[in-house]
């Protein structure tokens, strides 16, 4: 028992740096998602009525399903072209 334990131990602090940032990288996209979609819902209230508010929704719905999809890339771009078609600069959380 204490061997296995010490194993998995070694084997977490021997692993090379970037195969531990992938889950992590996936959260920060899945969060990035969430807060780019917040902010074009509120930018599509903001624009109600216009050509673009409309365009911008579609685009955001499919942003939305590939982000849901496990394509959190594409979902990102999607969002910021939405957002640059209202004219709005997408919020960088760094």
């Amino acid at each position: 028992m204490r061997f296995i334990c010490l194993a998995v131990l070694a084997g977490g602090l021997l692993m090379p740096p970037g195969l531990g940032d992938a889950a992590t990288s996936e959260t920060t996209r899945s969060q990035r998602c969430s807060i780019l979609q917040d902010q074009l819902n509120a930018e599509i209230k903001a624009h109600a009525g216009s050509g673009r508010s409309a365009n911008a929704a579609t685009i955001g719905a499919k942003a939305r399903k590939l982000c849901a999809g496990g394509k959190p890339a594409q979902g990102l771009r999607a969002y910021v072209k939405a957002l640059q078609l209202l004219g709005v600069q997408p919020i960088d959380p760094e």
